[in-house]
C-alpha cells in the first residue's frame, strides 16, 4: 500500500518521440494525454526527443519512466506487441483497430507485460508503403539489385531486402528520407505521414511512384516502468490511446491523399506479393524477429474477415 502512495505521488516523465520536436504533433498530443492521466494519478512531464533511438536508450536506463517509440523499435521491450508493425500482418485500417481493441481489453493486459516493462498505448501510425524514384521498377523481379533504405533495428526488413535479392542500405528514421531524396537508394518503406515533412515527394518526382499496397502496419507504442506509476495506471492508457485511434486515422488518411503517383501493383501481382510477405513472416517467426503469438491473432482477425484467403486453412502462423 505504501508503494502505491508513493507512485502516485511522484511525478513521471515521459520521454516522446517526435521527428518535428516538442513543438511536433505527437509531442503535443502526448501533452493532452498528460493532462488526462492526472485523473489517474500520475504526474506526468513530457520530453521530446528527435532521436528515437536516444529515447529509447534514455527509458533503458531510467531516465525516462514512460516512452513513446515506433513498434518496430518498442519490439525490443514487448516481442508481442512489435510484432504488430510485421511484412504484411495486417492489410488494412479496420482490421487493426479490431487489434487494438481487443489487445486493449482488461483480458489481455497480462501479454501487455513483458519483463520489468507494461505497453500501455499503442496506435496506428499508417501502413508503410514503398517508395520509388523509378516507376518501372514495378514488380519483386525488378527490385534485384537495386538500393533499398532499411531500417538498421529491424532485422525482419533486412530479411525482406535480401529475399527480393535488393542491397540494403541500414538507416533509420531519421536518414532515409534524405538517403531516398538524393538518390542513395532507388526504393523506401515508409508510413504516409511522412510524405510532406520529409520531403519524400522529391525522392518520387515526376518519374518514381508510390506502390498502394500496405506492406505492414505500423504503430506508435507507449511503454512504461510500471512500478513507477499507479497500480491499474496501464489499463486506463491503453483505453486513452484506444479513443486516439479514428482521430489519428483522420490525419493519416488525409495524409494518403496528399501522395500523388500513388498507384496499385499490376494486376495479378497483389497476390503473389501477400504470399512473398506471408512467407517471409513465417520465416521470421521460427527465426524469433516476431512473436508467434501475435502471428495467430493477426492471422485469426485476417481469416475472421477474408475466410476464403487460403491461408485460412493451411494451418501456418
Amino acid at each position: 500500500m505504501c508503494l502505491l502512495t508513493v507512485g502516485s505521488a511522484q511525478a513521471q516523465t515521459f520521454c516522446v518521440f517526435d521527428m518535428v520536436g516538442a513543438q511536433g504533433p505527437l509531442a503535443l498530443a502526448m501533452r493532452d494525454y498528460a493532462a488526462q492521466a492526472k485523473a489517474w494519478g500520475a504526474n506526468i512531464t513530457i520530453r521530446s526527443y528527435v532521436a528515437e533511438r536516444v529515447a529509447a536508450e534514455d527509458f533503458k536506463v531510467g531516465q525516462c519512466d514512460a516512452v513513446l517509440l515506433t513498434g518496430i523499435r518498442a519490439r525490443q521491450f514487448n516481442a508481442f506487441t512489435g510484432s504488430i508493425d510485421s511484412i504484411g500482418g495486417l492489410p488494412d485500417y479496420p482490421q487493426l483497430k479490431l487489434l487494438i481493441n481487443t489487445l486493449t481489453r482488461p483480458e489481455a493486459s497480462k501479454l501487455m507485460t513483458a519483463g520489468n516493462y507494461e505497453v500501455a498505448g499503442l496506435m496506428p501510425l499508417g501502413a508503410a508503403y514503398i517508395f520509388l524514384r523509378d516507376r518501372r521498377i514495378n514488380s519483386v523481379a525488378k527490385m534485384a539489385g537495386r538500393k533499398m533504405a532499411v531500417l538498421d533495428d529491424d532485422k525482419a526488413q533486412l530479411v525482406m531486402a535480401e529475399r527480393i535479392g535488393a542491397q540494403a542500405v541500414a538507416s533509420d528514421v531519421t536518414t532515409f528520407a534524405g538517403k531516398f531524396n538524393n538518390g542513395q537508394v532507388d526504393a523506401a518503406a515508409s508510413p504516409a505521414v511522412a510524405y510532406l515533412p520529409l520531403e519524400l515527394y522529391k525522392g518520387v518526382g515526376s518519374t518514381g511512384a508510390v506502390l498502394k499496397m500496405p506492406v505492414a502496419q505500423l504503430t506508435f507504442q507507449m511503454v512504461i516502468h510500471p512500478e513507477k506509476f499507479p497500480a491499474g495506471f496501464g489499463q486506463q492508457s491503453r483505453a486513452y490511446f484506444y479513443s486516439l485511434f479514428d482521430p489519428t486515422l483522420k490525419t493519416i488518411r488525409s495524409a494518403e491523399d496528399d501522395i500523388l503517383f500513388f498507384f496499385p501493383p499490376p494486376d495479378g501481382d497483389a497476390p503473389k506479393y501477400r504470399e512473398m510477405m506471408r512467407q517471409a513472416r513465417i520465416s521470421m517467426t521460427q527465426k524469433g524477429i516476431y512473436d508467434p503469438k501475435m502471428m495467430t491473432l493477426m492471422k485469426k482477425i485476417r481469416c475472421r474477415v477474408e475466410p476464403e484467403q487460403s491461408e485460412c486453412s493451411d494451418g501456418q502462423e
